[in-house]
């Protein structure tokens, strides 16, 4: 008789510590932090990353202005343009430190290739060196042509800078020998800059 008596003692007492622990982690603390929206980490700001200063007689905060980067050119020299890094959309690639995806996919991420993706692009792929300041371009779909002016779009907008300014930046635009071996290892340059190779449409 005294066996069954302990016995289910120790049985309700299991049940109630159970049901405390359910509770506790559907209302408590733990379920609030579950609920709360996941950010990204930031990855560090590289050097030269600059915000803009409010217009003077203005009261916006410093959350409303909009940040930009300094990116080196090609001359020497330095732009700003639109801060692409922290934007939203543009990656870290973790297994190069200090470069950036902009479009495509890293590729690398098998169990979780979302993790990967930055603006989705079919036919290029951009990334962004922050210790060379530069950016690496490849068209990855014939034609080569179409590939490039939607890669020239999708970078006009997303640095925020014009033609001339694109021309000036440290940059290579190439293709692979698997998806077109006459234009392979040449940098084919912007469309519209001086010596850039024409592709075909």
């Amino acid at each position: 008789m005294n066996k069954k008596l302990i016995l289910g003692i120790f049985i309700t007492v299991i049940a109630v510590a159970l049901i405390a622990a359910a509770w506790f982690l559907t209302s408590g603390p733990i379920r609030q932090l579950a609920t709360q929206p996941v950010s990204s980490p930031v990855a560090p700001l590289p050097s030269g990353v600059t915000t803009s200063v409010p217009v003077s007689g203005t009261s916006a905060s410093s959350a409303d202005q909009p940040k930009s980067i300094t990116v080196g050119t090609s001359d020497g020299g330095a732009i700003a343009t639109n801060d692409f890094i922290h934007n939203g959309v543009t990656i870290a690639d973790a297994a190069n430190a200090g470069r950036y995806l902009l479009a495509g996919n890293l590729g690398y991420c098998v169990t979780d290739p979302q993790r990967c993706q930055a603006a989705s692009s079919t036919d290029f792929i951009v990334y962004y060196d922050s210790a060379q300041q530069s950016f690496a371009i490849a068209l990855t779909e014939e034609p080569l042509g179409q590939a490039r002016l939607d890669m020239e779009q999708f970078m006009l907008a997303t640095l925020g800078i014009t033609q001339q300014q694109m021309c000036s930046l440290n940059y290579y635009v190439g293709t692979s020998s698997g998806i077109n071996a006459i234009y392979a290892s040449k940098n084919l340059g912007f469309s519209f800059c001086p010596g850039a190779t024409v592709l075909p449409q």
